[in-house]
């Protein structure tokens, strides 16, 4: 039966499309079939998901396949610089993951590449402009810090997780010395903080044995 209703709206979308692109009802727009494809298809998992909200999966394509469809129509019609388009397809494989969280709270994996890459869509949305670059890569660091010290506050309950507190941390202190010291020295202090935290952790993990 779902089967049925979705080829069914389907070809009607199709026939309406080719009709109205033959009446000129678009008029100056260009909307290239691969893009109303594209999009049909989207819109026909995120169909899936908003019918069976336990098809959580259908969220990633069907998203993904909005942002290629935008970035066609775009292409075509220049509505925003290229850059700022390829941004918001960024945003639009991140954005399915960030949904996957809200609709199972037990999927808490899924704010890690959702994070992530809403974060880099960001830094692809203003880098270019008067901004620089080592302005733009501490927000960057900034950003992916503020994603794991989310997800810990998401898993607080679970004792597993304390690791993203550490990687929030690090990833904050060196977006805090790349504003200050500069990339150069950064290049240097950064894996020398990885390396300091990295030797705390062991330590502590073997230090009742050692002590024993």
């Amino acid at each position: 039966m779902r089967g049925r209703w979705i080829w069914g709206v389907a070809l009607i979308a199709m026939g309406a499309f080719f009709l109205a692109q033959q009446l000129g009802l678009f008029g100056a727009l260009q909307l290239p079939f691969w893009a109303f494809a594209f999009g049909l298809l989207g819109l026909i998992f995120l169909g899936t998901f908003i019918t069976d909200r336990r098809q959580w999966w259908a969220l990633i394509p069907g998203c993904i396949l909005l942002g290629v469809a935008l970035v066609i129509v775009n292409e075509q019609n220049e509505f925003i610089p290229a850059q700022q388009a390829g941004a918001l397809f960024l945003f639009s494989i991140g954005l399915p993951f960030l949904l996957i969280y809200l609709v199972d709270r037990r999927l808490w994996w899924a704010l890690i590449p959702g994070g992530v890459l809403t974060v880099i869509a960001l830094i692809t949305w203003v880098s270019g402009g008067a901004v620089s670059g080592q302005v733009i890569t501490a927000i960057m660091f900034f950003g992916l810090a503020a994603v794991f010290a989310v997800l810990r506050f998401a898993t607080r309950h679970n004792p597993w997780m304390g690791w993203a507190t550490w990687v929030a941390i690090i990833l904050a202190g060196i977006g805090a010395l790349l504003l200050i010291t500069g990339p150069a020295a950064t290049a240097i202090v950064g894996p020398a903080i990885l390396i300091g935290l990295g030797l705390i952790l062991l330590v502590r993990a073997y230090w009742p044995r050692l002590r024993s």
